[in-house]
């Protein structure tokens, strides 16, 4: 049998009234067309009257069948129907996915994007910790390219969703709209010029944008014993590349492949991202587009690129205890 409507307050002063004048509980059971037990129940204890919350249906999954639920989606790629087969549960998907959701300690998030490491990765990844003990990473000049598209970054756009107001929607155009690439370097002493490049540059285009932006800046510091850092891309390994590096004595760091996330200015990229595409904004054109990474360039600050070079000491200590995997950078 279900449960009856709770007492209301006009109800809960009738039955006060006429208890006071003598009435059986009985008889007001039947003045107000109220079961006999909720009479008695008020009357027996009146102030914590319908303060006790109800348990609600008791739960299908014992404790222990919530403990396996929550140890089989850690850290794992499975869905809850899986995990449901997986431990032979009477229970529905959506019960599963309760359980989880309820955990303070498991989150549903998208994987983050990352180079894959093979072994010699790995060792050569451990080679940089070992080979630059004794480096002053402020001496380092850091560099690298950057895509940006004209209708936003690339992967899914995120936000927080109002209920009671529409959708945002994503809009993309063929092509992702247009877009360009960038190319910059960063150092202690702050940035080196910006260079829009083309989206497959080659190895002379490349010793332009050197002669055109990195060169200037080692003529004036050439008293601080820089060193220029660059990735193993094709044009930046080409031979008159390093051939033209060696004759204006411009010493190379030696860079393991597939390590973004040792390169401080992957984190000035998306700073720069975020400011280009703030507030979910596209661009018309391309020319829109470099206005805006130019402006967000011009924003990137001193203190931000102090940090970062503070942050490749305990980057290197990281990717030691990893073993030359991916580290949160």
């Amino acid at each position: 049998m279900g449960r009856g409507k709770p007492l209301t307050d006009f109800e809960k002063g009738q039955i006060a009234a006429k208890n006071d004048q003598g009435l059986s509980n009985r008889q007001i059971a039947r003045d107000l067309g109220r079961s006999l037990v909720a009479i008695n129940r008020f009357i027996k204890d009146p102030l914590n009257h319908g303060t006790k919350k109800s348990p609600g249906r008791p739960s299908l999954l014992t404790v222990r069948d919530k403990r396996q639920i929550l140890r089989k989606a850690s850290n794992a790629v499975i869905t809850c129907s899986k995990i449901k087969c997986d431990l032979n549960l009477s229970v529905s998907n959506e019960t599963v996915r309760r359980v989880i959701s309820k955990s303070k300690f498991i989150k549903y998030r998208k994987m983050k994007k990352a180079p894959m490491l093979t072994s010699v990765h790995r060792q050569k990844r451990l080679g940089i910790r070992s080979q630059n003990i004794r480096t002053d990473w402020r001496q380092i000049v850091f560099s690298d390219e950057k895509k940006f598209n004209c209708d936003g970054p690339d992967g899914y756009n995120s936000y927080w969703h109002d209920l009671r107001k529409e959708k945002l929607r994503f809009s993309r155009r063929n092509f992702k709209g247009g877009g360009c690439m960038v190319w910059a370097a960063i150092s202690s002493a702050g940035r080196v010029k910006l260079c829009f490049v083309s989206k497959r540059m080659d190895g002379s285009e490349y010793r332009y944008v050197l002669r055109r932006s990195l060169l200037p800046f080692w003529r004036r510091n050439r008293h601080k014993n820089y060193q220029f850092m660059q990735d193993g891309a094709p044009c930046h390994r080409a031979r008159k590349t390093i051939k033209w590096l060696e004759d204006r004595r411009i010493p190379v760091l030696t860079w393991p492949a597939c390590s973004p996330d040792l390169n401080i200015i992957e984190n000035v990229w998306g700073y720069m991202a975020r400011k280009v595409y703030e507030g979910n904004k596209s661009y018309d054109n391309v020319g829109q587009l470099k206005k805006a990474i130019v402006k967000a360039w011009h924003a990137v600050y001193q203190n931000l690129l102090d940090n970062l070079f503070l942050s490749l000491d305990n980057r290197l200590y990281e990717l030691t205890l990893n073993s030359g995997g991916h580290i949160n950078y």
